[in-house]
């Protein structure tokens, strides 16, 4: 067996002559991993790039193949063993790296907590850099698809409870403030959004975390209760949330407010 079978492509529900597979090392990786933990964890050392990175690119910097460094994420393994915004990852493990996608595939491919050396280069001149290869899922923990697996877990920590408008809602606790990287004060997690409802009509998301109703503060599911109770068909409703993105600069999480708004419908 060379792969696993995942996908095809079709216009008709029918097989049109191309499929999508997986390797077979690859799966047996996650096997041999989920029957060990019972869970899969990828490597990572915690650097960032350009997917689609020009080769006068790396021409300018004196390579001609590897990866361009845009991003070093602080406290990562990258950043602990010296790489820079800048340098240029030419090998990984004494073997020639090139490109991006070679890159994460090998990264990936390397146990967590094990010792690698990742050689850059930097002013025209080679360098050999020792690193331990992180837990992607920690290393990269302030990005969206990374918070939405620990949304999950915390969501079996603390029930959500279900509101009107579509809504389930859950107190926020200073631990998962802390997780969330959310400093300010109030607001209720939105821990997911009924298909079909006021919420989703508006463009209330799973993981904004609403600040206040119609100007009013909300601190606790009790205040939203109650603020809804007062609430009826035909009322203009304005949510004021605070939703997480990406600082373009730096790369973190930044919160930034939106303010979906709409009329209250006889079932909301």
């Amino acid at each position: 067996m060379i792969g696993i079978n995942t996908a095809i492509a079709s216009e008709n529900g029918g097989y049109q002559g191309i499929g999508f597979a997986l390797p077979i090392n690859l799966a047996v990786n996650v096997y041999n991993q989920i029957v060990k933990s019972g869970r899969v964890s990828r490597g990572s050392i915690g650097v960032g790039f350009n997917g689609n990175e020009k080769p006068e690119t790396l021409k300018v910097y004196g390579a001609s193949h590897g990866v361009f460094v845009t991003q070093v994420t602080p406290g990562g393994p990258g950043d602990k063993a010296g790489i820079k915004i800048e340098d240029v990852i030419v090998a990984f493990n004494g073997q020639p790296v090139k490109d991006g996608d070679d890159l994460v595939s090998r990264v990936s491919a390397t146990p967590v907590g094990s010792v690698a050396t990742t050689t850059v280069l930097r002013g025209g001149k080679r360098m050999d850099l020792k690193l331990t290869v992180g837990e992607r899922s920690e290393v990269w923990a302030d990005q969206p698809q990374f918070r939405r697996f620990r949304h999950q877990e915390e969501g079996r920590e603390e029930t959500s409870t279900e509101v009107k408008f579509g809504l389930n809602v859950q107190n926020l606790t200073q631990g998962l403030r802390d997780r969330l990287g959310f400093d300010q004060k109030g607001g209720v997690l939105i821990a997911g959004v009924v298909e079909g409802s006021f919420a989703e009509d508006i463009g209330v998301a799973p993981r904004d975390i609403l600040m206040a109703i119609n100007k009013q503060p909300v601190n606790s599911v009790d205040d939203l209760q109650r603020i809804q109770a007062k609430l009826k068909p035909g009322d203009a409703v304005a949510f004021r949330v605070m939703r997480a993105g990406l600082d373009t600069e730096g790369g973190h999480i930044q919160w930034r407010p939106a303010f979906p708004a709409g009329t209250l419908p006889a079932n909301p």
